[in-house]
């Protein structure tokens, strides 16, 4: 019997991504100043606090969830230009602006407020070399799993009734069927019936993973709502 030998397969060749090309605008370079305007109107549509400070917590810039926090008062606030926290927590924080502007490092923070008021935050280094000095960035975190504008733009994509945007709202504020019933004056069934059109609408098995579909909205802020 004879045998024959068989050549060996080509691969196919790898496909090749090709490199993007650099594009050059037409128009002017847009001045300085207009692109630092642009900058603090792109971070006040962010519904996440952003702090700008020295390495001795005074303050450089706040975009506008920032200035809301600050003028709540609960967990941070500012005395004069400094930002303060309550005393228990003042030493941590300073400690951790002066390590993300001096040392380049990051640091998650728990600050207390009034009651059971808790507010979550991260400081971290932050190179901008115009500004002559050591700086930090405090981040803030969000209070809600979703902004307000966020949960109506969510209601408004899955057609959500007025009555099902409240119930939506208020399991993102942390209530329970129950609690939803009992505010309403309405039965667990009717509560737990609409519970049920939410998450057949957008399409989750658990109020866990609409809780989570939730948090994935980015953090749109509700400017019309604070605009002075």
């Amino acid at each position: 019997m004879l045998m024959y030998a068989q050549e060996p397969q080509q691969r196919p060749a790898p496909h090749v991504v090709p490199r993007p090309q650099q594009i050059t605008p037409d128009h002017d370079p847009i001045a300085r100043s207009t692109l630092d305007k642009l900058a603090s109107a792109l971070m006040d549509q962010v519904e996440c606090g952003l702090i700008t400070c020295r390495a001795d917590g005074s303050l450089i810039h706040a975009n506008r969830a920032a200035r809301r926090e600050l003028g709540l008062g609960n967990s941070l606030w500012l005395a004069g230009d400094s930002l303060r926290c309550e005393a228990e927590m003042q030493s941590e924080l300073n400690a951790a602006l002066n390590d993300a502007a001096m040392r380049q490092r990051s640091r998650l923070l728990l600050l207390n407020g009034g009651g059971a008021e808790r507010l979550t935050a991260v400081a971290m280094p932050i190179q901008v070399d115009s500004l002559g000095v050591p700086a930090a960035l405090l981040m803030i975190g969000r209070r809600n799993v979703c902004s307000p504008l966020g949960l109506e733009m969510l209601a408004l994509r899955h057609g959500l009734t007025l009555t099902e945007r409240r119930v939506l709202r208020a399991l993102i504020a942390s209530q329970s069927a129950r609690d939803i019933a009992d505010a309403h004056g309405v039965a667990m069934s009717t509560i737990r019936s609409q519970i049920q059109s939410i998450r057949d609408k957008v399409g989750v098995r658990s109020i866990e993973e609409l809780l989570l579909r939730a948090a994935q909205v980015p953090p749109v802020s509700s400017w019309h709502e604070y605009r002075n």
